[in-house]
């Protein structure tokens, strides 16, 4: 089940294209957040290990410290985690995934926090236990995985990460459910125009039309 996200892994990937469009838009006149998020989103942006991630995500973590109110820093320290832990072998991933899920209300309680991005995370991380482990978690953590990007979409239906990563995880299961994956390429094109008229400010969440232009040259190629 879900060979397909597990063989390529693609879902990892993510880190390698991501796109920071926000990186240096804060140049003139920074406050001491606004430097500090760019400087651990630079150092994201620049990790080649996991042992960089981690860093990137501590740095977050150390910003989380002293923006108690503020969603943003523990959100990238979460998904800089969600994304690492494609990379771990597979008890060192699904320990990491019951931290994140440990953090996760924490999180999605904060009052200024967009609550279509953090289902949109958790749907993320949580996929990262039925890439490593599809017989143990894959029955039992699909319904869920698909429901927390319903429910993003509910909240935001333009919402580009939750719809491609619905999709994605569909065509990983395809093969399952005797299904074609390309059945699921029109919600790719969709997130790929969704992203082209996104209007999001600061360091809201951006990332992944690199990922859909990918998914689009690939499983959805004509």
């Amino acid at each position: 089940m879900f060979q397909e996200i597990q063989k390529s892994n693609i879902m990892y990937r993510i880190v390698l294209i991501i796109t920071l469009f926000f990186i240096g838009l804060f140049a003139d006149a920074q406050s001491k957040y606004e430097t500090e998020m760019t400087k651990a989103l630079t150092a994201f942006g620049e990790a080649k290990t996991p042992d960089d991630m981690e860093k990137a995500a501590q740095h977050f973590d150390r910003i989380a410290k002293v923006e108690k109110e503020n969603w943003l820093p523990i959100y990238y320290a979460m998904f800089i985690r969600s994304l690492n832990a494609f990379s771990l072998d597979k008890d060192k991933a699904i320990k990491s995934v019951d931290e994140l899920e440990g953090l996760y209300s924490g999180l999605e309680a904060m009052k200024d926090a967009d609550k279509s991005e953090v289902l949109t995370l958790r749907g993320l991380f949580r996929t990262v236990k039925v890439v490593k482990d599809p017989q143990t978690y894959g029955m039992v953590l699909s319904s869920a995985i698909i429901k927390d990007y319903d429910d993003a979409l509910k909240i935001n239906s333009k919402n580009p990460r939750a719809m491609y990563l619905m999709a994605q995880y569909n065509m990983g299961g395809a093969e399952f459910w005797g299904k074609d994956p390309k059945e699921y390429c029109p919600q790719i094109e969709n997130a790929k125009t969704l992203f082209g008229t996104e209007n999001k400010e600061g360091f809201q969440p951006k990332w992944g039309e690199d990922h859909v232009d990918e998914i689009l040259n690939s499983t959805c190629k004509k």
